[in-house]
């Protein structure tokens, strides 16, 4: 029966035509880079996210990030960070993916799959994004999840410290609430 209802509701959140916004006070996505010595990690809640369901439950995403809108709460790190990522240039990092969730809406435990792109310092790249998708109150969708993204693909320069440089994974984490536009 919990299916059944689960079921129901998901069907019901993503009808064809919805649109969804972030909402960006209720938001971040994370990274963490590892050191042999230590890791650091940042965050930005200074983020654009749309979904659009279209007919057959096919959804397409788009989500773009500032580049200079991390912060790791260290003031001299994030600089640097701008310099390796040539923010000047790149200034954003924007994923543009799609997922089938179906006619009936989300799978059973909302676990879906968005394949996509990834453009990160110029350079794009595909990669799957394995997410969450929650129904939350007032028709909103909350989605979270992670992934690793490759400095070395995206052909960024790796920070080193007593030279050794971090590892070449940046793992990027997110947690989203979605917001359904009016119709």
């Amino acid at each position: 029966m919990t299916h059944v209802l689960l079921a129901l509701l998901a069907a019901a959140t993503f009808p064809a035509g919805a649109r969804f916004t972030v909402d960006p006070a209720a938001s971040a996505v994370h990274y963490r880079i590892v050191h042999k010595l230590h890791q650091v990690e940042g965050e930005s809640k200074q983020l654009e996210a749309k979904v659009v369901v279209q007919d057959g439950g096919r959804v397409i995403a788009m989500v773009r990030i500032p580049a200079t809108s991390f912060r790791s709460g260290d003031g001299n790190r994030d600089s640097h960070m701008l310099e390796v990522l040539d923010a000047d240039r790149f200034p954003y990092v924007v994923f543009k993916g799609t997922a089938q969730v179906g006619a009936e809406g989300l799978p059973p435990g909302g676990k879906v799959s968005l394949a996509g792109e990834l453009e990160f310092h110029g350079v794009k790249r595909p990669v799957t994004v394995p997410l969450v998708i929650e129904a939350a109150s007032g028709g909103a969708l909350h989605a979270r999840g992670d992934f690793d993204v490759s400095l070395d693909a995206h052909q960024v320069e790796r920070p080193s410290l007593l030279f050794v440089k971090v590892d070449d994974a940046c793992r990027i984490s997110f947690d989203l609430l979605l917001r359904r536009d009016a119709p």
